[in-house]
């Protein structure tokens, strides 16, 4: 069974990811090895599309995927294709189910419009744990009705 989530990628741009859930009898996908496999059922690891901006060719793609996978807090596994030619592409990076570090920081990232508190009650634990975060429970509106953001908390 193949799940899609609509995650929040670079600069708040929606990223659709399909994770595919598989039973332990079931073998590994083509392109996974066993470990990978192994790590993704244990709730270890996954791997997204995340925007990157156009790429250009394979070599600047291996440049800049590394970046924008260590803002992402994940490893860029080396795939990249393009989305929208000349305009966007999309590097895949590995991202673990759950920072588990010592080290904590707190930061706004973007929510869409939130209404009220109980809108962001309702949404911002989502929003924050689409970015590998946990909502602190404050929010403020940037933009009426067009732009909120979420505060959350990250671990390294």
């Amino acid at each position: 069974m193949n799940r899609r989530v609509l995650m929040a990628g670079a600069a708040g741009a929606p990223v659709l990811a399909t994770f595919a859930t598989a039973s332990a009898a079931q073998a590994a996908p083509v392109g996974r090895t066993a470990q990978e496999e192994s790590a993704a059922r244990s709730g270890g690891t996954f791997k997204v599309p995340i925007p990157a901006g156009p790429l250009w060719s394979n070599e600047q793609a291996q440049e800049v995927g590394p970046w924008v996978a260590a803002a992402h807090g994940g490893t860029f596994t080396g795939q990249w294709w393009t989305v929208v030619n000349g305009r966007m592409s999309v590097v895949e990076v590995e991202l673990p189910v759950q920072q588990d570090g010592t080290d904590e920081w707190t930061m706004d990232v973007p929510a869409g419009p939130l209404w009220n508190n109980d809108d962001a009650k309702a949404k911002c634990p989502h929003i924050c744990a689409s970015y590998g975060g946990t909502w602190t429970g404050q929010w403020r509106t940037v933009v009426w009705g067009k732009l909120s953001v979420a505060e959350c908390t990250f671990r390294v």
